[in-house]
């Protein structure tokens, strides 16, 4: 029996629908109203609910609206002034005819605004915005004749109006490897539209004109200190310095010494990269090579003892990184 956990699914789906339907009411919905919202969430998880004309729609975008005239094209990105009245209308491709039973939702919606989920309603958000700032949102279009609705993001702005730009996130100083991939990003506000352009050492940089700089294969010639100027027709704000770091990867010797003859013992020590073998080889005329110890080496330090032939002249040793010559 599936049917507790789809009533607790179905309750769970409708609750964000019910709380953003409320400010928009003038008055207290009916208990139809309610009812009809609850059956529609139901109904959703019970395989019943799609996207508006089925699997092959899809939300378009958002169009912004003069009454019911549309201006524009659709768009995922929009930015409008904070106080100044906001409608817009989700649009979906092949909406198709039963538009009795198609629902739209927006989540979150941007303080201000509102959105009528009702069935057969036409996807407005429209209202005041009442706060500045950059809200990702999905976008929902469903029909009742389809079990999953249409859904996208988009990213709506609200921007004080009249304003100069305000830089609200600095850019991070960076430190990589040469080769390495970099970037300096800013967040920033104010009234569009805003031009970007970014300095090093305080010389402008060609082609860098918007809120990101991106590096790919960091050389050390790209190192320095970089800022981003910003403007627009109210004013213009520079960002705090941002310094770019290039290091050039770290070489470590492979080191053979500390050579002891002690009560017929030859010591030696090996020294060099950390996390890797070590290989010491022993040859007494420079041509012939053997492999006399191998060790995984964790600090980059190896201790190693070699007793020694009495009937040997001579004896050399010399060390490698595994596997060896």
């Amino acid at each position: 029996m599936k049917t507790a956990p789809l009533f607790l699914a179905a309750v769970l789906q409708v609750l964000p629908i019910c709380r953003v339907a409320i400010p928009g009411q003038a008055a207290a919905p009916s208990a139809l109203a309610w009812v009809m919202t609850w059956v529609a969430g139901a109904l959703a998880l019970l395989g019943s609910y799609d996207a508006v004309s089925g699997a092959s729609a899809g939300v378009s975008g958002l169009v912004q609206y003069s009454g019911s005239t549309p201006i524009g094209t659709p768009t995922f990105d929009v930015a409008e002034p904070m106080g100044q009245p906001f409608r817009f209308r989700i649009t979906v491709s092949n909406p198709g005819t039963d538009f009795d039973k198609n629902y739209f939702n927006c989540i979150p919606l941007p303080p201000g605004l509102t959105i009528n989920t009702n069935l057969g309603a036409a996807g407005y958000i429209s209202g005041t915005p009442a706060a500045a700032g950059a809200y990702i949102v999905t976008l929902v279009a469903g029909n009742l004749n389809y079990p999953t609705p249409a859904t996208a993001q988009a990213l709506i702005t609200i921007f004080l109006p009249n304003a100069p730009p305000v830089v609200t996130g600095q850019p991070q100083d960076q430190s990589v490897l040469v080769g390495s991939n970099a970037a300096f990003r800013a967040e920033v506000t104010g009234t569009p539209p805003l031009s970007f352009q970014w300095r090093r050492d305080s010389s402008d940089l060609p082609g860098a004109t918007s809120a990101a700089l991106s590096f790919a294969g960091v050389q050390p010639v790209d190192a320095g200190s970089y800022q981003l100027f910003v403007s627009n027709a109210y004013g213009s704000v520079t960002s705090a310095v941002a310094r770019l770091t290039v290091r050039e990867p770290l070489v470590v010797e492979l080191r053979l010494g500390g050579l002891v003859l002690s009560n017929g013992t030859v010591r030696l020590q090996v020294t060099g990269p950390i996390h890797t073998n070590y290989v010491v080889w022993r040859s007494n005329d420079l041509r012939s090579w053997n492999a006399v110890r191998t060790n995984w080496v964790i600090d980059g330090f190896l201790q190693f003892n070699d007793p020694a032939v009495a009937s040997e002249e001579r004896r050399f040793y010399r060390a490698s990184i595994a596997p060896g010559p």
